[in-house]
């Protein structure tokens, strides 16, 4: 009987053994199982479905805004990813930048072990917007002319007027959308010290134009958000101007554009000048001084073509900003965001052509 438990005895501590032994030749490789090279990918704000690709092999962020790529060695290799997508009909995003300060969404990376980086998307939604009196009165939106809304970073946009979509073959799929609606920045990336966070975006208006005057209006904050409706609340309560005054900035303005376009036609006759001053401001004769027109402020306008064009705006004694925006052109982009050669009509803009203009203290750096 003692024989019987002395040898069940050995058999378990033979077992124990053979236990620890075998574990211990595992560790190692599971050791190096860990330190395998790899690339972490974190969205910022966390966006699940965003696609990525390393030297052509397709990865996906999963629903907490990772991806894990694992590379099958150390070394330098090409990373990709969209510059905008568009996630649904009412959310769209688009690159800003790697937490490492690249600002190209198609860049190399170093990988050397496991490597993690952020990228940062800005989120758009596309939002209704109304425009209402302070009696609650819907107004139409062929009465609303320019408006102007401000973000709570202190950046303006003009909007020509009440929102008439964007369709048709020669504008982007992730471009579009229907009349009445828009598309509003929701949230914006910030960088700190190698790391990105997402920051919250609103927006107030500013001042409304309705039928040539201008309204004041109500200075509610406005964030958009998926499906949401931004009704914008007009003070016409101290609207006392008759229709037929109404009519005047219209006249001033309509003879503004008719003389652009008679000096503008006639310009081939003339030497060419060095600058765009006189071949976009047609109204001036040869050796008269430019002394009424002033440069104003720098903007960016995106057109319904697809193209966006930069530049200063003139301000001209006696016209209706609505109703054209002359500009010193800087530059301009087509609809695929490459730089091309401005044409003489960038320098005359007309509220149709206009989809959004932006406003800038100095000249934003572009490509």
């Amino acid at each position: 009987m003692c024989d019987r438990i002395s040898g069940s005895k050995w058999g378990a501590i033979v077992f124990l053994v053979a236990t620890v032994a075998l574990l211990t030749t595992l560790v190692p490789h599971r050791v190096e199982a860990q330190t395998t090279t790899s690339l972490v990918i974190e969205t910022i704000p966390p966006i699940e479905g965003v696609t990525f690709r390393l030297n052509g092999e397709k990865s996906s962020t999963d629903e907490d805004g990772v991806a894990i790529i694992d590379p099958v060695a150390q070394g330098s290799f090409e990373l990709r990813t969209k510059d905008r997508v568009l996630l649904s009909d009412s959310q769209r995003i688009e690159f800003a930048v790697w937490s490492d300060g690249v600002a190209e969404s198609n860049r190399s990376v170093d990988i050397e072990g496991s490597t993690r980086l952020q990228v940062g998307f800005r989120v758009d939604y596309l939002v209704a917007e109304t425009f209402r009196t302070s009696e609650g009165d819907v107004l139409k939106p062929k009465s609303v002319g320019p408006y102007v809304i401000v973000d709570d970073s202190g950046e303006s946009t003009t909007f020509p007027g009440s929102s008439r979509g964007l369709a048709g073959p020669t504008a982007q799929v992730w471009e579009r959308f229907p009349a009445g609606t828009r598309w509003l920045p929701a949230v914006r990336i910030v960088s700190e010290n190698g790391r990105l966070r997402a920051e919250e975006a609103s927006y107030s208006v500013r001042s409304v134009t309705v039928e040539g005057e201008r309204m004041s209006v109500s200075p509610t904050q406005f964030t958009p958000s998926q499906g949401a409706e931004w009704g914008i609340e007009v003070d016409t309560s101290g609207s006392s101007l008759p229709r037929e005054l109404l009519l005047i900035p219209l006249l001033i303005g309509l003879v503004v554009i008719w003389l652009l376009a008679i000096m503008l036609i006639r310009k081939r006759s003339l030497p060419s000048v060095a600058g765009v001053h006189n071949s976009a401001l047609g109204l001036v004769r040869r050796r008269k001084p430019v002394k009424e027109w002033t440069r104003g402020e720098f903007v960016r306008v995106k057109l319904r073509s697809g193209r966006t064009v930069e530049g200063w705006r003139f301000d001209v004694p006696g016209a209706d900003p609505s109703e054209a925006l002359i500009l010193s052109v800087a530059g301009v982009w087509g609809p695929d965001g490459t730089r091309v050669t401005s044409q003489p009509m960038d320098s005359l803009l007309l509220p149709s052509q206009i989809m959004e203009i932006q406003t800038f203290e100095k000249p934003p750096l572009t490509g």
